[in-house]
């Protein structure tokens, strides 16, 4: 038996696994926020290592689409005098270039759009 201190959380160990195989039909790609606005040069809130992604995530989409998988995109969205704004300035404008997703991630014509307006693409989207 382990001692935990009074007040505190025991986590439990979770073991590493190499491979994990998930039924393709039964399973989603959701790609999150990868908008010119934080990628690309130029970009508003451009998250410098978010470039080194595009190639995996691309690898990802790729094999995912040829075996049936959902694909889902989450897109932040705001607009005129959004609150969020006062936090970070302005980013992600709807219908702008920033808005936009990036061009070597583009969604395909059977990919489902999540548009938000919160950092949680679950809470108050049709993925909750």
């Amino acid at each position: 038996m382990r001692f935990v201190p009074e007040g505190s959380v025991e986590i439990p160990e979770i073991p590493y696994r190499d491979q994990v195989a998930v039924p393709a039909e039964k399973s989603a790609v959701i790609v999150v926020d990868m908008q010119n606005d934080f990628v690309k040069d130029g970009g508003k809130l451009v998250v410098p290592s978010a470039r080194d992604t595009l190639e995996p995530i691309g690898f990802l989409l790729d094999k995912a689409r040829r075996r049936g998988t959902r694909i889902i995109y989450t897109m932040d969205t705001h607009f005129e005098n959004d609150p969020e704004w006062k936090i970070w300035g302005e980013h992600c404008r709807y219908q702008t270039w920033g808005w936009e997703v990036v061009e070597e991630l583009q969604p395909g014509p059977e990919d489902l759009i999540v548009r938000k307006n919160r950092y949680d693409g679950f809470y108050g989207t049709w993925l909750e």
